[in-house]
């Protein structure tokens, strides 16, 4: 599979790991103590790292123009610095 024909498997799996960021940061937020949030956190951030990688593939087969990649790339990297900076605090509060 290439080009045009992965494009709809392609957006597909970069819906669901941008669902599971914050479907993640909500979950761990639930769980009543800080080292669930945090292992929750490290999930979410796992998954940005992972939208960041599809659009980049997304971009190479041409399922994604490079300027949007290059946007969403680094609002993935944005999202990750913020979630250590929480993770970091967390660990710090105790």
């Amino acid at each position: 599979m290439q080009g045009a024909d992965t494009c709809p498997y392609t957006k597909s799996q970069l819906r669901r790991a941008a669902i599971s960021v914050v479907s993640n940061i909500a979950e761990g937020s639930e769980r009543g103590n800080d080292r669930e949030f945090r292992h929750f956190l490290a999930i979410a951030n796992g998954s940005a790292a992972e939208v960041e990688a599809q659009v980049i593939i997304a971009a190479d087969i041409n399922c994604l123009d490079q300027q949007t990649s290059k946007q969403i790339a680094e609002q993935c990297r944005y999202v990750g610095r913020m979630i250590n900076r929480l993770v970091s605090r967390l660990e710090a509060s105790g």
